[in-house]
């Protein structure tokens, strides 16, 4: 693990999740406000040594002290192609930034992603998202930095033994969403092993809480590491 050295930025993963409360209005403007057209932002930390973030969107902080594994609430700001940037919560620091395209109307969320302290961004498109109002969606992303080489395994609705989700799945990789019938999943992350070229489940590294998703739903379950030492399993909603 790296000690916190200061960070001007950090990457960027574009996926749905869901909301904390360290939310802050986009700031810059005389009145506050925002016109124009529109788009909505959130963020994940998913860095469990980086320490809590500022996010800035052009230059100003639009998310505050960002915990690791923590979701940030929605924030609404300018549409267009944005310079965006992280820097430890409470620095005066001007961050390293990345130009971010947000449609008007888009909700978008970034997970931050380290690569040797030089911070690219990392786009995952929402392909495939949309849900038959008879089925159930959830997908996952490996964002464990200290477990790298694994395979990782679901039971769905229709299906209750623990099947791969793809392989070779790599660190700072997601899988496309998997389809099922409304009802009950779950996730298991196990080191990887082969017999034939094919995976085995030989242990297990982390098994999730069942994840409930509705009809016409869907999750994405991010893997992270664990302060401390282990793995966890974080589900957002879009």
């Amino acid at each position: 693990m790296r000690s916190r050295a200061p960070w001007n930025l950090i990457p960027l993963l574009l996926v749905a999740v869901s909301c904390s409360d360290n939310a802050l209005e986009p700031t810059g403007n005389d009145d506050d406000t925002l016109s124009g057209a529109t788009a909505k932002l959130r963020v994940v930390n998913t860095l469990v040594d980086a320490g809590e973030l500022d996010v800035l969107v052009a230059d100003r902080v639009v998310l505050q002290s960002l915990a690791f594994g923590m979701p940030s609430a929605f924030v609404e700001i300018p549409a267009g192609d944005q310079a965006v940037g992280f820097r430890l919560a409470g620095s005066n620091l001007a961050p390293h930034t990345s130009s971010v395209p947000f449609a008007e109307g888009d909700s978008i969320t970034l997970l931050t992603i380290d690569s040797s302290s030089i911070i690219n961004p990392w786009v995952l498109t929402d392909t495939g998202s949309v849900v038959p109002p008879d089925k159930s969606k959830l997908r996952v992303a490996h964002f464990a930095a200290s477990a790298l080489a694994v395979d990782i395994w679901r039971t769905q609705p229709d299906w209750q033994q623990f099947i791969t989700i793809m392989f070779p799945f790599r660190h700072q990789e997601a899988s496309p969403y998997l389809q099922s019938d409304p009802g009950v999943w779950q996730v298991l992350v196990s080191t990887e092993q082969r017999q034939g070229g094919v995976p085995v489940l030989t242990d297990t590294l982390l098994l999730s809480d069942p994840i409930d998703v509705p009809a016409g739903e869907s999750r994405t379950v991010i893997v992270l590491d664990r302060e401390g030492g282990g793995l966890q399993a974080k589900v957002i909603t879009p």
